[in-house]
């Protein structure tokens, strides 16, 4: 018997509505029925009146034609944080990563128009899991992040040699350096740079798992974009206070005498220090650190 007037007007909705039902669905993970009857479908659209509005066609029933939308959204997701932390998925394995992910976009789901940003609450969410090493395992995502912030930032010209030999030989102590847009440098914990360096290097037919240490030994890592090539570089504790000084545009004579304590008493092993950290310095304005210097 066909739907009375009344019926049929109860079953319409309109179409900021079904979005919103749709969204809800489609991003809720879990069996498509748990997905259809959760509390932010059913806040748009009861679970009949979704009914009504989906059809069914000769093959699939109306849960599985949104099921097919819903799987998608996992995949997208999936492959979106996956361009992101790859050495997370490779210390986690395939089947324990698919259920992270899971988790972490039940919990955080995106709420931004970029995947770019898919990732953002990720190192959140491993620290607040029950993971093993899940410090291990944060830090290596925000490395991984840091690395992805990098490749997206802007492109700075950056200092020209002729700028650098401008610079008057007496003014060089109290120069300030402004870094390029795509700079970052991180202080790590876990030995995070250490695992990702390996991870890259092993070769594609590798599958065995690298050894994650759970004890704490600090990695300092430069990061930075030249000329639209990414790299990123180990320090050493001093290297890592300079150059973090020196894009805090604290004066460069300043800045080498507080790293002046990592070089020891002893004047021969001092004067050794002072030679490597210089050269070191000197490396970091040829390579396009610096966009710019101020006198």
């Amino acid at each position: 018997m066909p739907k009375s007037t009344t019926e049929q007007a109860s079953t319409i909705v309109h179409l900021d509505e079904f979005q919103r039902w749709m969204v809800a669905v489609v991003s809720h993970f879990g069996t498509d029925e748990e997905a259809w009857n959760s509390e932010g479908a059913t806040t748009e659209l009861s679970h009949e009146r979704a009914l009504g509005n989906v059809l069914p066609s000769q093959t699939l029933t109306e849960y599985e034609r949104i099921g097919i939308y819903r799987r998608m959204y996992f995949l997208r997701m999936r492959d979106a944080l996956l361009i992101d932390v790859p050495s997370i998925r490779f210390a986690l394995g395939q089947s324990l990563f698919e259920e992270v992910v899971e988790q972490y976009f039940t919990r955080y789901p995106s709420r931004s128009y970029t995947l770019n940003d898919s990732g953002l609450m990720f190192p959140t969410f491993v620290r607040e899991s029950s993971l093993p090493n899940k410090e291990f395992l944060a830090e290596l995502a925000e490395l991984e992040l840091a690395i992805s912030r990098v490749i997206e930032a802007p492109e700075t010209p950056p200092l020209t040699a002729e700028q650098i030999a401008a610079v008057p030989a007496d003014a060089w102590e109290n120069v300030c350096f402004v870094p390029i847009a795509a700079l970052e440098l991180h202080a790590f914990t876990y030995p995070v740079h250490d695992y990702f360096c390996a991870f890259e290097e092993k070769s594609s037919e590798d599958e065995t798992l690298l050894a994650i240490s759970g004890e704490p030994s600090y990695n300092y890592v430069c990061i930075h974009r030249s000329d639209y090539h990414t790299e990123h570089t180990a320090l050493t504790e001093a290297e890592y206070e300079l150059l973090t000084a020196l894009t805090a545009s604290v004066p460069l004579g300043i800045a080498f005498e507080a790293v002046q304590k990592h070089f020891g008493e002893n004047p021969a092993d001092a004067e050794k220090a002072q030679q490597h950290i210089t050269s070191r310095f000197q490396e970091w304005m040829m390579s396009g650190l610096f966009a710019a210097i101020r006198t």
